[in-house]
């Protein structure tokens, strides 16, 4: 039987591993005894109600009237290419010069055509001179019918070598295919350029075109020949006169048709291409359209949904979409007169969520 004495040095030597082990029975004690929670699953938020503001989708008379902003094209352009090879021995053609159509813009070498057309330019005058003496020959009996009609081909072969000549030496010589103003040059004098060679670029500016895309309900309204009213923000005390020269007869994958616009451009060439410019069509008489604001939309334009509070809830809306005005939407499809469309707050909202109305605003109106 132990002392004492060894059996308190016993015991101090195993505190440590007693307490260790009193701790871990401890703890796996609390985690049997807690009671499990099956039900924090969700995030709180989708059971507390989510404050919004909303608008009623509401009905108001707009105009028939119909505008679009659209991008301004040159009337003509062109890239300018070379028909010739050789050197380049003059240049008239610098960036923003104006020139007449037909004014020659580069010579190209043409020591080599030159003498090519004086040859062809010597049998064709020499062919042309036996055709008319065998002619008066023929017209005596004195040559048979077959040597004449050689004769008479002979020429024919040299006058098509003379016009082949004259165009080869005019290609030389490379000109404004139009009146216009010269944008970009891409060859220097003393550089040697090939057939095909692309040298300049030239667009004319005396009238534009005016792109726009004209949603499939409003189509009907821009035929050709139809006059319509062009403004910029560049002259806001303006207003110019175009008229629809084209119209798309195929639509893009937004319903939309591409339809161009002609207007002379004013003095000073002050619409440029690549501009912005705004296509108004005027009309006369309203009519009725349900709007809403466009700050509801969750996405875009092209696939517009919106959030509807119904019995409490946050109903998620697809819509068909019409005209924009101002900062108003027409719906034509998806919602009627009346229905509460959130327009703040929706980007904390999902489809059926518990929302709470913390401010409802009136609807808009437009003249």
């Amino acid at each position: 039987m132990k002392s004492p004495t060894t059996l308190i040095a016993s015991i101090t030597k195993h505190k440590a591993l007693v307490l260790f082990l009193i701790l871990l029975a401890g703890v796996r004690l609390f985690f049997f005894l807690r009671p499990e929670d099956h039900g924090k699953t969700l995030d709180r938020k989708y059971f507390d109600r989510i404050p919004v503001s909303v608008v009623p989708a509401a009905k108001a008379a707009i105009s028939d009237s119909f505008s679009t902003v659209g991008t301004v094209q040159a009337f003509r352009e062109a890239d300018i290419f070379s028909e010739s090879e050789g050197i380049v021995r003059s240049l008239s053609a610098e960036p923003g010069e104006h020139k007449k159509s037909g004014e020659v813009l580069f010579s190209v070498d043409n020591e080599l055509q030159t003498a090519m057309l004086r040859k062809a330019d010597a049998h064709y005058r020499q062919a042309n001179r036996d055709f008319e003496r065998y002619k008066s020959l023929h017209a005596e009996g004195a040559v048979s019918l077959s040597s004449f009609e050689n004769i008479q081909l002979q020429r024919e072969e040299a006058l098509a070598d003379f016009i082949a000549a004259s165009r080869k030496y005019g290609n030389t010589r490379i000109k404004a295919p139009f009146a216009g103003v010269v944008t970009s040059r891409f060859v220097e004098q003393g550089e040697l350029v090939h057939e095909g060679t692309k040298v300049a670029h030239i667009l004319d500016l005396s009238k534009v075109k005016i792109i726009i895309s004209v949603p499939e309900r409003q189509i009907l309204k821009f035929r050709e020949g139809v006059s319509l009213a062009v403004t910029s923000d560049l002259f806001p005390e303006q207003q110019f006169s175009g008229k629809v020269i084209a119209v798309s007869d195929k639509a893009g994958r937004d319903h939309s048709y591409r339809v161009e616009v002609l207007m002379d451009n004013p003095s000073g060439n002050r619409f440029r291409s690549g501009m912005f410019a705004r296509v108004i069509y005027s009309a006369e008489g309203t009519h009725d359209a349900l709007l809403v604001p466009r700050t509801a939309l969750l996405t875009g334009i092209r696939n517009p949904e919106v959030f509807v509070v119904r019995n409490g809830r946050a109903s998620r809306q697809h819509l068909v979409t019409g005209q924009e005005y101002r900062q108003q939407i027409e719906v034509t499809d998806g919602l009627v007169a009346g229905d509460d469309v959130v327009v703040s707050g929706q980007d904390e909202l999902q489809d059926g969520v518990e929302v709470s109305v913390v401010n409802r605003n009136k609807g808009a109106s437009v003249k």
